[in-house]
């Protein structure tokens, strides 16, 4: 697993092509992670906090 580093750098650097794939894939992937991570932050929040079922609207509203 070591080895990968090195063998992965040499495969990026070996035209601008393959750097600009890489980078991308990257965003790509991190876009992704960083998504995921949001609406999972968003379902643990919504789980924690109380709802406000049968809550009367606003004095203005009715």
């Amino acid at each position: 697993m070591a080895d990968v580093g090195p063998e992965f750098l040499d495969v990026a650097t070996r035209d601008p092509i393959s750097a600009v794939l890489i980078a991308f894939g990257a965003l790509f992937v991190f876009a992704s992670v960083g998504a995921f991570g949001a609406l999972t932050l968003g379902a643990l929040v919504d789980l924690l906090t109380p709802s406000r079922v049968g809550r009367k609207p606003p004095r203005e509203a009715r």
